[in-house]
C-alpha cells in the first residue's frame, strides 16, 4: 500500500498540506489536517483514500521542527521500552507463579499491585 508523506506548513492562519505528486490542500486546524488530506485524495479518486497511511511532517520553524521530531522519536522509544518491560513482567510473573509464589508476594517482589500481577498472569 502506498504511503503519503504530507508537509504541513502554517500559512496565513491555515495549514497548507502539500501532498507530493498529488497537489496541495488546506486545513484550518492541525487536528483536521489528516482528514482534509483523505478528503482531497478521495476527491481525486484515490482508491484507498480512507486507509492509506498518512505521515504528516509539520513545518513551523527549524528549531521547533527539530524539537517535534525529537519528542516523537523519544515517545516512540518510550513506548518500545514500555512494551519490553510489560513482556518481561509477564514472563517474570509466570516464572514466580510456577515457583510457588503467591500473587501478594509477586507484587511485593516486582513492586507492582496485586491487581497488576493478576492482569499480567491472564495476559501470559
Amino acid at each position: 500500500m502506498k504511503e503519503y508523506t504530507v508537509t504541513a506548513t502554517r500559512v496565513q492562519g491555515l495549514w497548507e498540506l502539500d501532498v507530493p505528486g498529488v497537489g496541495v490542500t488546506q486545513s484550518t486546524t492541525a487536528g483536521g489536517a489528516e482528514e482534509m488530506v483523505r478528503d482531497y485524495l478521495d476527491c481525486l479518486g484515490v482508491a484507498e483514500a480512507d486507509t492509506v497511511p498518512i505521515n504528516l511532517v509539520w513545518r513551523i520553524a527549524p528549531e521547533i521542527d527539530a524539537r517535534i521530531v525529537e519528542a516523537r522519536e523519544d515517545a516512540a522509544k518510550a513506548a518500545e521500552l514500555q512494551a519490553q518491560a510489560s513482556r518481561i513482567n509477564r514472563e517474570t510473573v509466570m516464572l514466580l507463579k510456577e515457583s510457588g509464589m503467591t500473587g501478594r508476594d509477586i507484587a511485593a517482589v516486582l513492586g507492582i499491585s496485586e491487581q497488576r500481577v493478576s492482569q499480567l498472569a491472564k495476559a501470559a
